[in-house]
């Protein structure tokens, strides 16, 4: 059952593996490996405080494994408890001082006050040749965030570069044609009367207000769902959940990369029972909440997530282009393939707005644009638009956001949300030795 389990986590079906992993702990309660899945699961679906439940259960009987206590570590970090997810990795740092992800966790906590015997010891196992491309991809991130605290621009962005070409080779050559060919499949078919999904209406999920950012990352969507869960009643996120870029792109991927497909005549066929399942195993976790759901690629599939959800709204978050361009290099996302070269960050960006102009001016009713700049400045006035928008009552009260201990925040940005979040313009200026390569 466990593999079947691990198998339905897998394929996002997380409310199936849900089901599978209670009725292994009902039969047993100490199976560590249910525990641990377990929270895994309620993990993904933005559940934290259950997650946080199943992982401490996991290391009653397992105190000293190292990956439940790191996902332990992840999931405090989501829930703002800073001080006891810091103790962990320092925990895991003695148990294994070679686990450079232990070193990683520690340091995206709190930069300003990772020690120095930390740093040597990292630049002593960076120069060792049996170490994995991901962990010179971690240390080297870490050096350039450290260089950007000192305020060296020059060091910062050498150590960044080498960060990036060892997650670069770690992962392979991302291959941008399938999100080239799938932009222009978007334009040219998605608004034809034959565009092959057809949803029964009786076969809706729920009835459920749902709102949906989009964007890039590092553009104000953390900020949005802060502001957004201020609401407090009856509504839910579910963070960052990709599931229509697994249960639509996927099934039509092994056609994307074919060299000879007439993107003009290619026929998009989406399986409507997998794209319901799939959605269904996510958000009927919610029932009657409105619902959130911040996959910023998500703007890829607005047309068909209207035609699931016709009421659905899209705020789009955005900031100046060659500012978002320099922050998401700067971040190193890992989990984004796209974000690890400068070649392939333009490339993308530009897909985007070609994707984004279209849909703006198709819907221009479901989409608010809203400029990360603007709403920072003027958080009062923007933050009123964006309940406006959603039909929610708004009060003083939404701006204190950044002190609500029960805001889950999974992304890049849970340090910075938790304070409330400033930025300023033109922030590329002083990075002219990468703006040069990203124009």
């Amino acid at each position: 059952m466990i593999k079947n389990g691990l198998q339905k986590l897998y394929e996002k079906k997380y409310l199936e593996a849900l089901k599978i992993f209670t009725q292994l702990i009902e039969k047993d309660n100490k199976n560590i490996n249910a525990l641990y899945c377990l929270a895994n699961v309620y993990y993904e679906l933005n559940d934290l405080k259950k997650s946080l439940i199943y992982y401490e259960k996991s290391l009653n009987n397992s105190p000293n494994s190292e990956i439940i206590l790191n996902n332990y570590a992840l999931a405090l970090q989501g829930i703002g408890n800073i001080q006891k997810a810091k103790k962990l990795f320092e925990n895991l740092i003695k148990l294994n001082p070679n686990n450079v992800k232990s070193y990683y966790g520690l340091f995206k906590l709190d930069e300003s006050s990772f020690p120095n015997i930390h740093y040597d010891y990292l630049k002593s196992l960076d120069k060792k040749n049996n170490l994995s491309l991901e962990d010179k991809s971690l240390i080297n991130f870490i050096f350039s965030r450290s260089e950007k605290n000192n305020k060296d621009i020059v060091k910062e962005i050498y150590y960044l570069e080498k960060a990036h070409e060892y997650w670069f080779n770690f992962k392979k050559k991302y291959n941008l044609k399938s999100l080239t060919f799938y932009e222009k499949i978007l334009i040219n078919n998605f608004n034809k009367k034959n565009f092959a999904i057809k949803i029964n209406n009786s076969s809706l999920i729920n009835n459920n207000q749902h709102i949906f950012i989009i964007g890039l990352p590092r553009s104000g969507s953390t900020l949005v769902e802060a502001l957004l869960l201020q609401k407090k009643k009856n509504i839910y996120s579910y963070g960052e959940t990709s599931i229509f870029d697994f249960s639509v792109f996927n099934q039509i991927k092994k056609d994307l990369f074919d060299e000879q497909i007439n993107n003009q005549e290619l026929e998009l066929v989406i399986d409507d029972k997998i794209l319901i399942d799939s959605i269904k195993n996510v958000y009927q976790y919610s029932k009657d909440k409105i619902i959130i759901d911040k996959s910023l690629e998500n703007f890829f599939y607005i047309d068909v997530i209207l035609k699931l959800f016709p009421e659905a709204k899209f705020i789009h978050t955005f900031r100046d282009n060659m500012d978002a361009k320099v922050a998401i290099y700067q971040a190193m996302l890992i989990h984004l393939p796209w974000a690890h070269s400068i070649k392939n960050i333009s490339k993308y960006i530009l897909n985007y707005e070609k994707v984004m102009t279209y849909f703006k001016k198709k819907y221009p009713d479901k989409i608010l644009d809203m400029e990360l700049e603007k709403l920072t400045s003027d958080p009062k006035f923007y933050s009123k638009k964006i309940y406006d928008f959603c039909n929610f009552n708004w009060n003083e009260g939404i701006l204190d956001y950044f002190n609500d201990k029960n805001l889950p925040v999974k992304t890049a940005s849970f340090m910075q949300v938790r304070n409330n979040i400033k930025t300023s313009r033109k922030k590329y200026k002083s990075y002219y030795s990468l703006v040069k390569k990203l124009k």
